[in-house]
């Protein structure tokens, strides 16, 4: 954002357009009971790495009393004052007081709340879009002529004109708008912009999933688990529940999002070539709505691969025609030409938001909910202002250069916003066990282990019976000797493996590098073992190894189990597809 200098007072003006979200929030842990109307606001102009950062999210107002409309009357005062007269702020890098002006960019909410600001009613009429006039019948065909505001207030008027409630009621559901006014019409911006986490995560991909996993049989229900137990999650932020048959109606976006990335792995082979064909195409608009960056000369493309989805939906999975999330999609590629890549108007940070805004209710007394938060985020704010060099009028004292220096380092501020700072694998080193287990430390001999192949066994027996001693190790463990477990390990090129997963290895030095699986983890007598199954490719007559469709070895379990040292497990790798047994 860069100072102009105009007449105004012979003060800069800065441009710092906003982006405004709001969002009903449960005001304790347990989020189910106690609800709240919340209103926050961010700098849209920043970039997508600070963008993403929860301590650039800015607290309004909540309520757990007041309706959303009734507290945009008084904050649409506010939102017309700051962007048409701005407010005077010393800025503590120009080191001069300047005029900031802020006109609101775009709403980020979900659709309900999307067509509540529109003055529609979204998907309960038939012309359901918010943004444009086309009716369910014809919805996943194209684009219809977008709405305006002047529009919308004129078919308010025309509604409000007609004689009886009926007829009124029955013209709303024609065109889909609301009989009241809304007081968020009186906004300079026009129109609601489309974001990717309500729209596509919890839109097809919910519904998609879930029609899906509800026609599986039982031993399909297997077959998914094997695949997503053979998949390498080292790339993905969050690992999908292997017990995806019992828990897929409990997912929550960031589910959603670790599906998306594995989906062509897992059901393609288990459903029909057209349901095939929705998933890929599903997977390239989800690929668009998370892209970092384009140009103006790919809108063409990205409009084709948005109606590519929606005639595949159409013309294979008829059950989600009227799904208005669907019929959303085919604005992306207008919104993303207007607003830019839809990493920077999304919404996953703003509702990580909601949950600071709890955290400063739950430790509230309650008697007065809406004040206490306020006051506590005021707290926070000014300690804000004085460590990023700001000052009042009343004294030209600032906070020296070390108090802004510290409060700039990432760690203060997460912890003001009560977020954490850094991620746990960062204090993890080669070799290091994760996730140790709460346990007391037990005897090695009396642990069973459930493995594959072999059934349930007792190391004891696993170790006389099948063990093979490999690198680093001594020839011998002592069954007697208490040991301490733990559920994941630190791979040499520093990945944390977690015990069940597929892992490359070598037995011996210099060696070639092996496919196995990581069985255990534990310490014992300051000695750290690994022990792995492994896996042998498959092989054909001729003595060569039989590949799959994508030229990969089949791998099949075998009875040999390595116990390894950590400097042996060098990564994570995904089997997937080229197991005949998992």
């Amino acid at each position: 954002m860069k100072a102009k200098s105009i007449g105004c007072g012979g003060l800069p003006v800065i441009m710092a357009p906003i982006s405004i979200f709001y969002d009903d929030i449960n005001g304790n842990k347990s989020k189910v009971w106690n609800k709240f109307n919340s209103w926050n606001f961010l700098l849209a102009g920043l970039s997508r790495k600070d963008n993403a950062k929860l301590h650039n999210i800015h607290f309004i107002c909540a309520s757990n009393k007041a309706p959303v409309m009734e507290m945009a009357v008084p904050l649409v005062q506010e939102f017309n004052a700051l962007e048409r007269e701005g407010i005077v702020v010393f800025n503590a890098f120009l080191q001069c007081k300047v005029i900031v002006v802020a006109p609101i960019l775009s709403f980020l909410c979900d659709n309900p709340r999307g067509a509540e600001i529109c003055s529609q009613l979204g998907a309960t009429a038939v012309m359901y879009c918010r943004i444009c006039t086309v009716d369910v019948s014809s919805g996943l065909q194209g684009i219809g002529h977008l709405r305006t505001k002047t529009d919308t207030v004129a078919q308010i008027h025309r509604i409000q004109s007609l004689p009886t409630k009926r007829e009124q009621k029955q013209m709303q559901t024609q065109l889909g708008t609301s009989c009241k006014l809304n007081p968020m019409l009186e906004l300079a911006v026009d129109g609601h912009i489309m974001e990717a986490l309500h729209t596509l995560v919890l839109g097809p991909y919910k519904y998609m999933l879930r029609s899906r996993m509800a026609r599986f049989l039982p031993q399909q229900c297997k077959e998914v688990l094997a695949r997503i137990a053979s998949f390498l999650f080292a790339g993905v932020a969050l690992r999908l529940s292997r017990d995806i048959s019992k828990y897929y109606k409990s997912f929550v976006g960031r589910d959603f999002k670790t599906l998306a990335q594995l989906a062509l792995f897992v059901f393609p082979p288990l459903v029909s070539p057209g349901e095939t064909e929705v998933w890929l195409a599903l997977s390239k608009v989800f690929k668009l709505a998370y892209c970092e960056q384009f140009t103006p000369d790919k809108v063409e493309s990205m409009k084709s691969v948005c109606l590519g989805f929606a005639q595949a939906v159409d013309k294979h999975c008829p059950e989600l025609r009227s799904k208005l999330k669907i019929h959303l999609l085919l604005h992306l590629p207008d919104h993303m030409l207007q607003f830019g890549p839809p990493s920077g108007f999304n919404s996953e940070r703003c509702e990580s938001y909601n949950d600071v805004i709890r955290s400063h209710n739950i430790y509230a007394n309650k008697h007065a909910p809406s004040k206490d938060i306020a006051n506590s985020f005021a707290i926070q704010e000014s300690i804000r202002f004085f460590c990023s060099g700001g000052h009042l009028d009343l004294s030209e004292m600032q906070c020296g250069d070390g108090v802004i220096k510290l409060y700039q380092s990432s760690e203060v501020e997460d912890f003001l916003t009560g977020t954490p700072s850094t991620c746990d694998k960062a204090i993890y080193c080669h070799g290091a066990l994760r996730k140790i287990s709460v346990r007391r430390p037990t005897q090695l001999g009396s642990v069973l282990l459930q493995i594959q192949e072999l059934g349930e066994m007792s190391i004891a027996t696993l170790i006389d019976e099948h063990v093979d001693y490999r690198l680093l190790l001594p020839p011998t463990i002592n069954l007697q000797t208490l040991v301490t477990w733990g559920k994941a390990t630190v791979t040499a090129e520093c990945d944390t493996v977690d015990v069940g997963d597929f892992v490359l290895y070598v037995d011996r030095v210099g060696s070639p590098m092996e496919v196995g699986i990581l069985l255990s983890c534990f310490e014992s007598d300051s000695t750290r073992y690994r022990m792995v199954q492994h896996m042998d490719p498959h092989m054909v007559a001729s003595g060569q190894p039989c590949l799959n469709q994508f030229d990969c070895p089949l791998l099949t379990l075998t009875k040999v189990i390595r116990v390894l040292s950590p400097a042996a497990i060098v990564r994570a790798i995904s089997v997937d597809g080229t197991t005949e047994s998992v």
